[in-house]
């Protein structure tokens, strides 16, 4: 009898593996992605370099996290961040609660309030329908609350009973035109509920093994808003070339008071001119009468 020789790979677990990321193509950034023909609106995996329109999953865990990035744009980590949100700790053992950067609510503040904040954000622990491969997906910024309502669709369906691999969900990419520009936000909604035991148990035995999976921080800042073309001195970012100019234009010059307009022409001839004499009244027809018959008493003499 011969025994087979053992590989260390076989004693590999989740808790060793980099799982692949479904990255949201924007406008910006993603130039890798783009070179290999991706799209905005596009997803990327950042594995197998696949180009998808759509991703159809089911749900492992979402975790809620949080993250502040410097302002400069490059491949380093946030300058905050924690990987429970719930816990109200950061990685570096700072209390959440007393942060003056926390935001809860990235989806209601503008880029520019983003990107100097520590957003809220959700990580998608996954496996994809079609090759059965798990993933990672990241919602930061307007993606969050599509993110909020996957956990109510999938919290809130009695059909589940807490089995939320049995929860195909379809993950589209839904365009939004902002103050600044257009973004792509995840689409997520559930589909179907798969009803194969068969497929139920495959599922749910690699749901299981994959729930010890590390997730790492993210590597860099995420692509989900316009970058800035730049700032004003002040720091104030701007977006576009009319914003620039509007902007970084001087402030304008006070106009100088307006002269005195000399008095109108007909006022002036008016000051000039005569009075005129006012008519004289007519004498009431009463007094008239009075006159007539004191005239004819004068004239009658006493002989």
């Amino acid at each position: 009898m011969t025994t087979e020789p053992q590989r260390r790979m076989d004693g590999y677990g989740p808790e060793d593996m980099a799982l692949p990321t479904w990255n949201l193509l924007q406008k910006t950034g993603g130039d890798w992605a783009k070179s290999l023909g991706g799209k905005p609106g596009q997803f990327h995996n950042t594995g197998s370099d696949e180009i998808a329109d759509e991703l159809n999953i089911i749900v492992v865990d979402i975790l809620t996290g949080r993250a502040r990035w410097s302002a400069e744009i490059s491949d380093a980590g946030p300058l905050c961040a924690s990987l429970d949100a719930k816990s109200n700790l950061s990685v570096n053992g700072d209390d959440c609660d007393q942060c003056e950067f926390r935001l809860d609510t990235p989806w209601s503040s503008d880029a520019a309030e983003r990107r100097r904040m520590c957003c809220l954000n959700y990580t998608i622990l996954g496996i994809t329908l079609n090759d059965y491969m798990p993933c990672i997906i990241r919602a930061h910024g307007i993606s969050a609350l599509p993110l909020r309502q996957l956990i109510s669709q999938l919290r809130l369906n009695r059909q589940l009973h807490g089995e939320y691999f049995r929860a195909a969900v379809n993950i589209k990419s839904h365009e939004k035109t902002g103050k600044y520009g257009t973004a792509y936000a995840l689409h997520p909604k559930i589909v179907e509920l798969i009803t194969d035991e068969t497929k139920i148990e495959g599922l749910k035995a690699e749901s299981n093994r994959l729930l010890g999976a590390p997730i790492p921080l993210p590597v860099g800042r995420p692509e989900g808003d316009p970058e800035p073309l730049g700032f004003t001195p002040e720091g104030v970012p701007f977006y576009s070339e009319a914003e620039k100019d509007r902007l970084l234009a001087p402030p304008a010059a006070a106009e100088p008071p307006a002269a005195a307009k000399p008095a109108a022409a007909p006022a002036a001839a008016a000051a000039v001119a005569p009075a005129k004499t006012p008519p004289a009244a007519k004498e009431p027809e009463s007094k008239k009468e009075e006159k007539k018959e004191s005239t004819k008493k004068a004239l009658d003499l006493d002989f």
